[in-house]
């Protein structure tokens, strides 16, 4: 007698699960990363074994947090968020098939969270996704400080500058020979009135002729990488301007700079008259006794190149 009993309630009890219409509500389990301005969908779906009207049914978005209302269906404005008016919408022409994602147009910093869709038909489920933003770095500029009258053994500071990025980048530095040199380095990275930030990190070298030195930003979060060369050379480098942006030796003895077309690289010399007299006195020591340094020929200046 009671298994008869057991069995008919939960006959009853599956029959009125599916007269009130099971559903299930998916949504992604990774977080969703939308580019800082551009639009993003914030997929969530609904299945259900009974058919229904949109009289039935509700959807709400909210902030997971503070329950700020993003979105509704049925659309009640006064509800919703200041910062999401005219920015969101539903799928309104596929709700019957179970669409309930949010559309959220040009994304701010300040969107970054947790949201959760709310999906009703007599019965509710609720899911949350996690919003990750994420913007692109500007190719790093390098400057030299300072950026003249520079001789070898000088110290010399190598600024290099990125912007428009978001989360914040992770900045290394590396010589010619690809060792990581970054526990050299100064590093700040300031958010501007968007929230993007711009870095800027400084290292200090001694300067030598034929060194390398690179500053590489990265963007962990978009897996993108983004770097700039400094190459200290007695060469004029003028093979390789397609590659790079190469500053060319100064024409006169005079101090003076010369500035790349994007303004981020400044030529740097010193004089090599010593290294050519010693050798003209050592070879005609009669002919250069008396003659002016000033008036002895300049060897081809050291330049900078910045790629």
């Amino acid at each position: 007698m009671y298994n008869a009993i057991l069995s008919v309630c939960l006959v009853m009890y599956l029959l009125l699960g599916s007269c009130r219409g099971v559903f299930k509500i998916q949504v992604p389990e990774v977080p969703v990363v939308a580019i800082f301005g551009k639009d993003i969908t914030l997929n969530c779906s609904f299945t259900t074994n009974a058919t229904f009207s949109l009289g039935d049914l509700s959807v709400i978005w909210q902030l997971t947090e503070t329950r700020k209302m993003v979105q509704k269906y049925p659309h009640q404005p006064d509800q919703q968020a200041d910062n999401f008016v005219n920015r969101t919408a539903l799928f309104t022409e596929e709700l019957e098939k179970g669409n309930a994602s949010l559309l959220l147009r040009h994304v701010r910093i300040e969107d970054e969270g947790s949201f959760t869709c709310f999906v009703r038909i007599k019965s509710h489920q609720s899911a949350s996704i996690m919003l990750r933003l994420a913007a692109s770095y500007s190719k790093p500029s390098l400057h030299l400080e300072p950026n003249k009258n520079l001789k070898p053994g000088d110290e010399v500071a190598i600024a290099c500058h990125s912007s428009g990025g978001y989360p914040q980048a992770t900045v290394q530095w590396h010589d010619g020979k690809g060792s990581n040199i970054t526990e050299n380095v100064t590093t700040s990275q300031v958010a501007n009135e968007d929230g993007l930030f711009d870095v800027r990190s400084v290292i200090r070298v001694i300067l030598e002729p034929n060194s390398t030195y690179s500053c590489l930003v990265r963007n962990e979060l978009l897996n993108e990488e983004t770097q700039a060369l400094a190459t200290i050379t007695e060469d004029d480098a003028e093979e390789e301007t397609e590659a790079r942006t190469v500053m060319k030796p100064l024409e006169h003895a005079n101090d003076k700079e010369e500035v790349n077309s994007n303004g981020s690289g400044v030529t740097c010399r010193w004089d090599q008259w010593k290294r050519k007299y010693l050798n003209d006195k050592k070879e005609n020591p009669k002919q250069v006794k008396n003659l002016s340094t000033s008036a002895l020929p300049l060897l081809p200046y050291f330049t900078v190149v910045i790629v």
